[in-house]
């Protein structure tokens, strides 16, 4: 019996997404606090990537469990948490985590209205994600 692990890998993002736009919406400053300390340095701390890594761990054995469904059972949501995502990761790595101009803007956020802003702004992709997750 294999375990599967895309959707395993989708309820691991929606928990993420979920927890983290409830950090900046209900303790903005002690999420300024922790963006600043993830990408305020020149380097990151050693806990981003190996957070980064196991992320990444649960997304191969996700794409590998789809990648053995027979075709039948791959459907549009298996292929956006296989394929779309990881695309999109790489968009946000080059603009934020690899960019420092993107760095900046993250860390000059300064105002608590800002991020619990952007907390709402984010809380409809953890509702997505769970109905990702759920059709997968």
């Amino acid at each position: 019996m294999t375990l599967p692990w895309l959707t395993i890998f989708g309820a691991v993002l929606t928990v993420i997404a979920a927890m983290t736009s409830a950090g900046m919406i209900l303790a903005p400053r002690h999420w300024q606090r922790l963006e600043h300390y993830a990408y305020g340095g020149a380097r990151r701390p050693w806990q981003v990537w190996a957070l980064a890594g196991l992320l990444l761990a649960f997304w191969a054995l996700g794409l590998a469990d789809f990648a053995q469904r027979p075709a039948q059972g791959r459907n549009w949501a298996g292929w956006t948490f296989a394929a779309v995502i990881p695309a999109l990761w790489a968009i946000k790595a080059v603009a934020l985590v690899f960019n420092p101009t993107g760095r900046a803007a993250v860390t000059g956020l300064s105002d608590p209205r800002q991020w619990r802003r952007v907390g709402l702004a984010r809380m409809p992709i953890a509702l997505a994600l769970a109905i990702l997750t759920w059709l997968a």
